[in-house]
């Protein structure tokens, strides 16, 4: 495989990845809930704004960059917290918010739980959330050294109507990533990294 095939690849095997991940996390996260992933939604594009919520965190590694946003309006979640018989002091929009943010944390939590299974140190921003009518981007001009740079987004449908995922890579190498999967998570109980 030369140079150019195994970097299409990797990008190929990490689009694949996040999308698995997002699905897995989403599902354990509203309680064991099936969750449909619908690939690049045709009445979408790529950095369109999708909901009045984005969260996101940052995933850094030698080998990639990842920002990994989970697009979200909090009425669709409200209500499926009222469903699940959750206190009125717990439905405000700052504990909708925390809540999303805390599976935004834990999608990107298993990627990094995934390439360290794969002896690939990831680092890990907190949470972010921001609202209103703007997306937020990632600078790809050339100089940022990337060899290879993509989006993606979906959407995931489940117990709580609809969410959206999205990402931005940039990976830094060109070596074969596309054999990382979704399954590959080292289980590491009670081990915690600070970086």
């Amino acid at each position: 495989m030369d140079a150019q095939d195994s970097t299409r690849s990797s990008a190929d095997g990490l689009r694949t990845l996040l999308r698995d991940v997002s699905v897995i996390q989403a599902s354990q996260y509203f309680d064991g809930q099936p969750i449909e992933l619908i690939p690049s939604p045709s009445e979408y594009q790529l950095g369109q704004v999708l909901t009045r919520y984005i969260s996101m965190v940052l995933l850094t590694s030698g080998e990639l960059r990842v920002v990994f946003k989970v697009h979200f309006n909090p009425e669709q979640i409200r209500a499926y917290r009222q469903s699940k018989g959750s206190q009125p002091a717990d439905l405000g929009d700052r504990q909708i918010v925390d809540f999303m943010k805390e599976l935004t944390n834990q999608m990107g939590g298993r990627v990094c739980r995934i390439f360290d299974a794969h002896q690939m140190s990831m680092g890990m921003s907190v949470p972010l959330c921001t609202r209103g009518i703007y997306e937020i981007y990632a600078d790809y001009t050339p100089k940022s050294g990337a060899i290879v740079k993509f989006g993606d987004f979906w959407r995931l449908e489940g117990p709580f109507q609809s969410i959206y995922c999205s990402c931005y890579v940039e990976l830094m190498t060109k070596d074969d990533l596309s054999g990382i999967k979704a399954e590959d998570e080292a289980s590491q109980e009670g081990e915690l990294d600070f970086l």
